[in-house]
């Protein structure tokens, strides 16, 4: 093949945001059964996968003709509606006039609907026209939906009763609706009524055929480098398809693949996955996660650790190690250069104070003179723990929003949203909630922990 011929060719590979084409989704065939098994049952479903796991790409996937035929979904029986987070629904009525304009979109006789005011007898008044076709609302990065907006116990209810007009719901988090989300969701029907699927990485008959079929479809013979591929990234999607746009590059370039490429594709690839690492090691794991993983980036086998079945779910170890050499060098690389890997003990006594709020992170247990609490909600706990890490000083709303929601959502989340999560935490630890004897306002600066032992 020229040189000429090769230029010409496309690449089959994307990593740059979520695959709407069919033509170019591989996998995931376990999950979408399970899914299309239960919309034909009428049941719910809620997607826990990780961050550029290809949640948002299975939604558009789900949505097309080629997987419904394949799944047996008739298509004249529903209609689906996707809600993307980044579009800023922050109340019910937005909510609500979303739904309503994408349902008018594939249903020209609900555009009627669109000049009305929004709420809930309007939205029950478009569910009835649709009758007996069923609204499957796709809500991705759902704990992003409910964490950042306005939304009440009250509208959760009203979302779990719409089943009585045939309205099915399949959500997108990164961990457990019960974990992740605000207590107006964890404290509904709503969080109740899904099966969960988990999307961690392609099985090997998946990565295989993969491989196999863009390899095909290029000319390139990436699929002669599976095992180096998969050391590389695993069978995670996401990172396979970076790494296989870099072996496909280089074949491009020179029509074949040398040593010195692969070597210069193993520091492409580590440069390219390092911020999403950054990320994931921030933000993502926990103490115990990040535990685990340092012990095996050092080769030990740590086959009963607790946290080993969550990071296989998230796709981090694959077949008992860390499923990419790149995050087992960044690990190692971080420790060389004297970061701290693993969080500090809490300043605070090792064991509960008489008087005071003490924190087992650990086990992720709250004790508050003494005794200990109810389990917190995800954003509460985040607060809680924001708090008790700067204890007797002034934390601000922007350290707050970062900690917190992250720091994507610093010009979304507003002081009222961050004040009623600070009155909700008040509840559950303060003696009194009414006259706040730990968590104290600073007016005009931010909250304050008071806490005498720390």
């Amino acid at each position: 093949m020229s040189t000429g011929t090769r230029d010409s060719i496309v690449s089959p590979y994307f990593y740059g945001g979520p695959i709407k084409d069919p033509h170019d989704f591989f996998g995931r065939e376990d999950q979408l059964r399970t899914i299309c098994e239960r919309l034909n049952k009428g049941g719910s479903t809620s997607i826990i996968g990780q961050r550029r796991s290809g949640k948002t790409s299975l939604f558009f996937h789900l949505m097309t003709d080629v997987a419904q035929r394949k799944y047996a979904l008739n298509a004249q029986d529903f209609v689906f509606v996707y809600m993307n987070p980044q579009l800023g629904i922050k109340n019910p009525v937005g909510f609500y006039r979303e739904l309503i304009e994408a349902l008018a979109e594939q249903v020209p006789i609900l555009a009627k609907y669109k000049s009305a005011e929004m709420n809930e007898r309007v939205v029950r008044s478009v569910l009835k026209e649709l009758d007996p076709r069923h609204v499957v609302i796709l809500l991705d990065e759902f704990q992003d939906i409910s964490s950042v907006g306005d939304f009440t116990n009250d509208f959760f209810q009203f979302l779990r009763g719409l089943d009585d007009y045939g309205v099915l719901y399949i959500t997108a988090t990164m961990e457990n609706l019960f974990d992740c989300c605000p207590r107006e969701v964890v404290s509904s029907p709503f969080a109740g009524i899904f099966a969960t699927v988990y999307l961690d990485s392609w099985t090997e008959g998946e990565f295989t055929h993969f491989l196999e079929e863009t390899s095909q479809r290029s000319g390139a013979p990436i699929v002669a480098y599976k095992d180096e591929i998969q050391k590389l990234a695993g069978r995670f999607p996401f990172y396979v398809q970076i790494a296989c746009s870099f072996y496909f590059d280089a074949w491009r370039q020179r029509g074949k693949i040398t040593a010195q490429d692969q070597a210069s594709i193993k520091h492409r690839f580590a440069d390219e996955t390092r911020p999403h690492f950054e990320g994931m090691w921030k933000k993502y794991l926990t103490a115990p996660e990040k535990e685990a993983l340092v012990a095996l980036a050092h080769g030990k086998d740590c086959p009963g650790h607790p946290a080993l079945h969550t990071l296989t779910q998230k796709g981090y170890v694959l077949d008992g190690r860390i499923f990419s050499s790149a995050l087992t060098d960044f690990i190692l690389h971080k420790e060389a250069t004297g970061e701290k890997l693993l969080p500090e003990a809490p300043r605070a006594s090792k064991k509960p104070v008489d008087r005071g709020i003490w924190l087992d992170k650990d086990a992720g247990d709250v004790w508050v003179d003494g005794k200990r609490i109810p389990p917190l909600t995800k954003l509460e706990y985040k607060l809680l723990v924001h708090l008790y890490d700067n204890a007797n000083c002034i934390c601000d709303k922007y350290s707050i929003v970062e900690a917190v929601w992250s720091s994507d959502y610093i010009d979304q989340v507003d002081d009222p949203r961050i004040a009623k999560l600070v009155s909700r935490l008040r509840e559950d630890i303060e003696p009194d909630p009414n006259n706040s004897r730990y968590i104290v306002t600073v007016h005009g600066r931010g909250y304050k922990l008071v806490n005498e032992n720390m």
